[in-house]
């Protein structure tokens, strides 16, 4: 196979995959002549809404948001409840935690600063700041690249305090997704400006883009509009981002510096006093370039457009293949790539504990479509969003 291109005959239509799920469900009772249900148009809706909230319904996801890019545009699209039990709809200014929707972010970050010369990718990652385990000799070769295309070697996340970080092969070899590389990377960015990752994201990124209710870390001002997590069952959770952000703020007064200029070294210091039992890795701690990002339907709708428009020259350097991970997907620069038709795609998926988002833009055409939901079972829904959407099946589903 062209690993370039998925055969015509490969590749699974809204309408082929519809027609597929419901024979396979109604295959074993219906009769030859008889015609399947449709899985995403459920006639039985007495209230005749679309079929996205009866599909939310069965799969105990409250809440959803969705915005849809298109000829420069984006136009969004909002359903269900912030949190289960209540009457708080969701709109499109709804705050959901992006999760690893953060990295493409953080990704465009970094490649502007790229642009204006202060941080060097291709230079050794260490150099920058000294690594966390300085005995490993492999990780003396990750660079920038490295850490923004997960092939720098680091597992994803450690989780107790005798976990080392080590290059687990080559460097650029091969792909091994890594949190761990973009919060190392976050470091080495805060030491080259001098400023905290979610006053940096403010100044480069939120603030010229309109995204007034974006924030790398939670602020009072998002309170009213927070998405809560929940269970795959649709009982809500606590956040942990939000916990521990709330207990930072009860700092800020203390130590006379707001949260948003924090560095890494004072978030280590604030862990150390609101969660002593807890080793301060960044899986543990926010902010965090790579999933404490919180944002809206309307925000990521506006960073999206941004990337297929004006941002095109970062978008294409976020394109550039770095790793391949199979015949039809490779990873870039913050994003994955996906290959289809003879043309590439952009995408991103997100997954904190409650929350289940996807991102997928076809630079092509100008358009992508990015989901938002509050569930542990979000992703039964967001994929059916995204076919539904774009009119197709896409290999990424396949792989995560």
């Amino acid at each position: 196979m062209n690993p370039s291109r998925t055969p015509a005959d490969t590749r699974i239509t809204r309408r082929q995959w519809i027609g597929g799920s419901a024979a396979l469900l109604l295959g074993g009772c219906a009769t030859p002549s008889a015609a399947p249900a449709p899985l995403l148009a459920p006639a039985a809706d007495p209230r005749g809404l679309p079929a996205f909230p009866w599909l939310m319904r069965l799969a105990n996801v409250p809440g959803m948001a969705f915005a849809e890019v298109g000829g420069g545009r984006a136009e969004t699209s909002a359903y269900g409840v912030r949190r289960a039990g209540t009457a708080g709809g969701v709109t499109e200014d709804t705050v959901f935690e992006a999760a690893s929707l953060s990295k493409p972010v953080f990704a465009y970050l970094v490649l502007e600063l790229e642009r204006e010369g202060v941080i060097d990718l291709g230079r050794p990652a260490g150099e920058y700041l000294a690594l966390p385990n300085p005995d490993d000799a492999r990780a003396r070769a990750i660079t920038g690249r490295h850490l923004l295309s997960h092939s720098g070697g680091w597992r994803n996340w450690r989780f107790a305090r005798e976990h080392l970080l080590t290059a687990d092969f080559e460097p650029g070899s091969r792909f091994s997704y890594s949190g761990e590389g973009f919060a190392f990377l976050q470091r080495v960015v805060e030491g080259l400006t001098g400023r905290g990752l979610p006053a940096l994201a403010r100044e480069r990124v939120f603030g010229p883009l309109g995204m007034a209710s974006s924030s790398f870390v939670w602020h009072p001002a998002l309170e009213a509009r927070l998405a809560s997590p929940h269970t795959g069952r649709g009982d809500p959770l606590e956040s942990h981002g939000v916990r521990t952000a709330r207990a930072f703020r009860a700092l800020e007064a203390e130590w006379g510096r707001p949260l948003e200029e924090w560095m890494a070294a004072d978030v280590e210091r604030a862990f150390a006093r609101v969660s002593p039992d807890q080793p301060p890795f960044p899986n543990f701690t926010v902010p965090n370039a790579a999933a404490s990002l919180s944002t809206t339907a309307r925000d990521y709708g506006a960073f999206v457009r941004h990337l297929l428009t004006d941002g095109a020259p970062v978008l294409r350097r976020m394109m550039e293949p770095q790793v391949r991970l199979n015949e039809a997907l490779q990873w870039g620069l913050g994003i994955g790539l996906e290959e289809m038709d003879g043309r590439t795609l952009f995408w991103h998926w997100g997954d904190n504990p409650g929350f289940k988002n996807f991102v997928v833009g076809d630079p092509a055409a100008g358009r992508a479509t990015v989901v938002f939901t509050n569930g542990n079972s979000g992703r039964n829904v967001y994929e059916r969003v995204i076919r539904d959407r774009t009119g197709t099946d896409h290999p990424a589903f396949l792989w995560i």
